[in-house]
């Protein structure tokens, strides 16, 4: 019986490959451009209190350290720690953050030391200023 090339197996491996892709992603449609993350108006309270939370801890806040400093910011008595978690490994994937795992036990996700990025200081620094304009907006009288 006669080899293929190994050519040939590759190019009949890619038309086989495009093919399922076709089928599995064809009634999906085609994914939006990335928006910018340094756009501060879409943040909410929580947001806004997290990043300054990781911002004051330097480095050194794990997800139960930057709760804490939450709790102390928003001035809240309970902040929920599971959505403290997930909204950091949003904020990583965004670029907002980064973390950096415990040496002992690398392995642990909720034991991971947050940092705040540049653009995460860019976004706060946005979202604040959209607040304080908010804030002289509202104060202004509407018929002057």
């Amino acid at each position: 019986m006669p080899h293929a090339s190994q050519e040939d197996v590759d190019a009949a491996g890619d038309t086989v490959l495009k093919r399922i892709r076709e089928m599995r992603f064809q009634a999906e449609p085609a994914p939006a451009p990335a928006k910018a993350v340094t756009d501060g108006d879409w943040l909410h309270d929580f947001h806004v209190g997290l990043l300054m939370a990781v911002s004051e801890l330097q480095g050194y806040g794990d997800a139960v350290r930057i709760t804490l400093k939450m709790e102390d910011i928003l001035e809240e008595k309970v902040v929920w720690g599971t959505a403290v978690f997930l909204n950091l490994l949003l904020m990583e994937r965004m670029g907002l953050v980064s973390s950096s795992p415990d040496p002992e036990k690398p392995e642990e996700m909720d034991r991971r030391c947050f940092a705040i990025t540049q653009a995460g200081r860019e976004t706060l620094a946005k979202a604040l200023a959209f607040r304080q304009e908010a804030e002289v907006r509202a104060r202004r009288p509407r018929f002057a």
